[in-house]
């Protein structure tokens, strides 16, 4: 051994086969280590998301297959074997690949999509309403009106009335019983139809109407005119699609009754005939049928409130009805006599005013966001002035024959808040006016049993603007229905106070003034009687109002221009046995305090007299005396006894054993050629 040589050296690069071995089991252990805990952690995930993934992908199992029929016929085709040969030739392309490859990747990403819309489809049963109650009072408290949110239950084909089934698909779809294929076109044609924002009206041509419109309308809940996703669309062409493909006719129409809309606040027929007409499905008439299906082509419309209008519509059922063979012209046309007739029960001239349904929408933001089962909402309603309002109109309707005639008439209190309206055309529009009304009007708002809000004493309005307000509200009142046809002559609006209150007053239609004072004077004029006697005000306060009313605002009804009848000559006033604001029926004859009163020693004339003693007492008050017969009396209008101012302008002759200075006064109008002795 050579010590003087340099010791060898040891190769540290060299791996050493243990420490490797050693290497490869630890990592070896690791990597087992980690996939056992992954697997574990998998199935941990999959036993927590098992029930979401399996809710989530019941829709999937539910239309598999319906797809899977329709993805074997779409491989079939043609089409596709060319399709499958063009992409096998862009692979080769040198960015063949690259292009095919987006689009798979925007293939892929319009199956999740779809696979998306599939998982969140919304529930066949439809979105259950939250049940709600609010009622509307008087400011006795006194309910007035009533709004419920009621879903109907679901009833089978056999539970509801042929004639309530002929009706609502003569509304919603009069060729719904025709054949129909789900072959490929029908497919097309339902897809298309989806992303249409209209639905056709006319025959269909490859396309379930009342499906689409019960996914549309009911299930998917799109609102008309507004505008929908995309994802709206794909569902509901799948709905579309899945209904049609698992469900008979009959299923589909039960499902459309349950679903519908008869108004904003009632779903399924079950709740509409219950609430409207207290019913049962089962026994509805024709006229009843058309009614309630004539309110789901008007689903924004309230049913008892604007009846005129829903009538129109149920008449259009019954035309529609005909034309399906379900119902001959005779039986139409008796139907049609019954609808004109018809109206949901508890419907009243306050309802049918839109005034509850105003307050309702005002109080809304004072109710919060969050609708409460429970509101309560008090009026300035006034019930009393409501009742004198109400016969008031019903008066003059029968006076003029109620043919074509429409009356209205509205009280204003001192704070512009409404006391009293009755709608002869149709209700109040929701304007600015109108809104403002309605919250002069709210007094009380409570919540689920505690109050909100309350506003007992409310400042004065000033004249001008009550006065402004009243006009553009009685203007609205005083329309014609939508669509409907008004050729008669209006005799026009009138607007005058009675004490703190300012009253307006409407008649159009085929009325025409006569002897019997038709117009809207005259309503005026009988509700300020009934105000009198209710309410009395001192006559000089209430004179001087009345004519600043007809300076300031004047009148549109036709009058001829006021004749100068002369006084004879004053007497004494004698003590009073009735008193008011009077209707003049002829020159002989008056209507007082709701009772016939005759001028004693007049026999009276009608026509133009009667129409010039009319403009002779407007609006001045009269006092009577019984002079011995039933209805035999003595008046006088201030100094003047109006028997002799009668004989004095030759409006009337003298009676058989009229007292001397009746004789004098239609002797001195014959001398004079007055009146009737021209």
């Amino acid at each position: 051994m050579d010590l003087s040589s340099p010791p060898p050296q040891v190769r540290t690069d060299i791996p050493d086969p243990s420490r490797a071995s050693t290497a490869r089991s630890g990592f070896v252990t690791g990597l087992a280590w980690i996939r056992t805990g992954a697997a574990r952690a998998g199935s941990a995930a999959a036993g927590h998301f098992q029930p979401v993934v399996s809710a989530a992908a019941a829709p999937l199992r539910r239309v598999a297959p319906a797809w899977q029929g329709a993805a074997k016929r779409v491989g079939s085709h043609p089409f596709a074997s060319r399709a499958a040969g063009a992409a096998r030739r862009a692979g080769a392309l040198p960015w063949g690949r690259a292009l095919l490859l987006a689009g798979l990747g925007v293939v892929g990403l319009a199956a999740l999509f779809l696979v998306w819309c599939a998982a969140t489809l919304p529930p066949l049963r439809g979105t259950l309403p939250t049940p709600r109650t609010v009622t509307v009072q008087a400011q006795d408290g006194t309910p007035i009106a009533r709004r419920d949110v009621a879903r109907g239950r679901a009833l089978p084909l056999a539970s509801v009335s042929p004639a309530m089934i002929q009706a609502f698909l003569a509304a919603q779809d009069p060729w719904f019983e025709d054949g129909y294929r789900l072959d490929a076109g029908g497919i097309a044609a339902v897809i298309r139809r989806s992303f249409r924002d209209t639905i056709s009206d006319g025959p269909r041509s490859g396309g379930p109407r009342l499906t689409q419109r019960l996914v549309r309308r009911d299930l998917i809940g799109a609102v008309p005119g507004e505008p929908r996703s995309l994802a709206d669309r794909v569902r509901e062409a799948m709905l579309v699609l899945w209904l049609s493909a698992r469900e008979s006719d009959a299923q589909i129409l039960a499902r459309a009754l349950d679903l519908a809309r008869f108004g904003p606040d009632l779903v399924g027929v079950d709740a509409a005939a219950r609430t409207l007409f207290g019913k049962e499905p089962a026994t509805l008439g024709t006229a009843e049928a058309a009614y309630l299906a004539g309110s789901t082509l008007a689903p924004a419309q309230q049913p008892d409130r604007d009846v005129t209008e829903i009538r129109a519509l149920g008449h259009a059922v019954l035309d529609g009805m005909v034309m399906r063979g379900r119902l001959s012209a005779a039986e139409a046309t008796e139907a049609g006599r019954a609808l004109d007739g018809l109206s949901p029960v508890g419907t009243t001239p306050v309802i049918r005013s839109g005034f509850p349904d105003l307050v309702l929408s005002g109080a809304a933001d004072r109710l919060g966001p969050d609708a409460p089962r429970e509101a309560v909402v008090r009026t300035t309603l006034d019930r009393d002035l409501q009742a004198m309002a109400e016969k008031a109109v019903d008066r003059r309707l029968d006076a003029a024959g109620r043919g074509g005639t429409r009356a209205g008439l509205l009280v204003l209190g001192p704070d512009g808040g409404v006391q009293a309206v009755v709608a002869g055309g149709t209700s109040l529009a929701d304007t600015p006016a109108a809104r403002r009304a309605a919250s002069a009007s709210l007094r009380h708002l409570g919540r689920d049993g505690r109050p909100v809000y309350d506003r007992l004493v409310a400042g004065p309005m000033p004249a001008a603007a009550r006065r402004t307000a009243l006009l553009a509200l009685l203007a609205g009142l005083a329309r014609p229905p939508e669509g409907s046809d008004d050729p008669a002559s209006r005799d026009g609006l009138f607007v005058g106070p009675v004490g703190d209150l300012l009253v307006g007053t409407y008649l159009s239609g085929s009325a025409a003034e006569n002897g019997a004072g038709d117009g809207p004077e005259a309503l005026f004029q009988d509700l300020a009687a009934q105000v009198a006697k209710a309410r009395p005000v001192p006559v000089a306060e209430a004179r001087e109002g009345a004519r600043d009313s007809a300076r300031e605002t004047g009148s549109t009804a036709r009058a001829a221009p006021r004749p100068a009848w002369q006084n004879p000559g004053e007497r004494p006033a004698a003590s009073p046995s009735l008193r008011g604001v009077p209707r003049v029926i002829d020159t002989g004859r008056l209507r007082l305090d709701g009772q016939s009163v005759r001028l004693a020693g007049v026999e009276g004339q009608g026509g133009a007299l009667a129409r010039e003693f009319r403009q002779y007492l407007r609006r001045r008050e009269v006092t009577c005396q019984a002079a011995g017969g039933a209805d035999l009396y003595r008046c006088r209008a201030g100094d003047q006894d109006l028997s002799e101012v009668v004989l004095f302008n030759g409006a009337g002759r003298a009676a058989p054993g009229a007292p001397p200075e009746l004789q004098a006064a239609e002797a001195n109008a014959k001398a004079r050629k007055a009146g009737l002795w021209q």
